[in-house]
């Protein structure tokens, strides 16, 4: 794979009960794919997202904003966003960029 050469974005879906949507990000998160994971929607009466990122490969500002998004549209359904897995890099990205208490992320 060359330098500039980056995985698409694969997003999985799962519905573990009727209020916890499970999702499970991979490849590039970033200005050309954001908007898929924007696009996502969810059944009525979800309390909780919970999502894996430890399989992104990239994250760019926009793959950030695309993430905090996902945040403000769960608040404003009365749910929350608890990142269940992710990578070092990710952790030390999201601290770095005080996005981190959005988050609930897991413990090192």
């Amino acid at each position: 794979m060359g330098v500039l050469e980056r995985m698409p974005l694969r997003i999985e879906v799962a519905a573990p009960d009727a209020t916890t949507v499970a999702l499970a990000l991979g490849g590039a998160l970033d200005h050309g794919s954001a908007s898929q994971l924007a696009a996502l929607t969810f059944a009525d009466g979800y309390r909780r997202i919970d999502v894996d990122l430890s399989e992104l490969t990239f994250i760019d500002s926009s793959g950030l904003a695309a993430l905090v998004r996902l945040q403000q549209r769960a608040e404003e359904a009365r749910a929350v966003v608890h990142v269940v897995a992710l990578t070092p890099y990710l952790r030390k990205l999201l601290t770095m960029t005080a996005l981190d208490p959005l988050f609930s992320l897991p413990p090192e």
